[in-house]
């Protein structure tokens, strides 16, 4: 079955960490937000993430990002140096403890012209 968007539409991608993963659909589904979840790895730490796509009506976005800023805020945490990528092209002892900031969400908003459920 082929739908013509009636309304704006908008596909979103939604990229948490792994762990967060659960607690973003179960939020999602709590405000009425569609939403597919798929595992998905990389990022500046290489840690494990969690992708989630929905389809939404361009008025609803900005409900979307408010749970998101609500729901999982960005966190500092202190790394050795030496654990992250490219640290040994930085002049900076290997010892050294460094802030960098993780968590949070990352948000992508792209246009849906048309969608397919077969």
């Amino acid at each position: 079955m082929t739908q013509e968007a009636s309304t704006e539409m908008k596909f979103c991608i939604v990229i948490v960490p792994s762990g967060d993963g659960e607690r973003l659909l179960n939020r999602m589904a709590e405000q009425g937000f569609p939403a597919t979840r798929i595992g998905s790895t990389g990022g500046f730490l290489k840690r494990g993430s969690a992708t989630v796509f929905s389809a939404l009506a361009a008025e609803r976005i900005p409900e979307l990002v408010a749970l998101l800023h609500q729901e999982f805020p960005e966190v500092t945490e202190r790394m050795p140096a030496a654990s992250l990528p490219f640290m040994d092209e930085i002049d900076i002892p290997s010892a050294a403890m460094i802030d960098v900031r993780v968590g949070g969400a990352v948000l992508f908003v792209l246009p849906l012209d048309r969608m397919v459920r077969v």
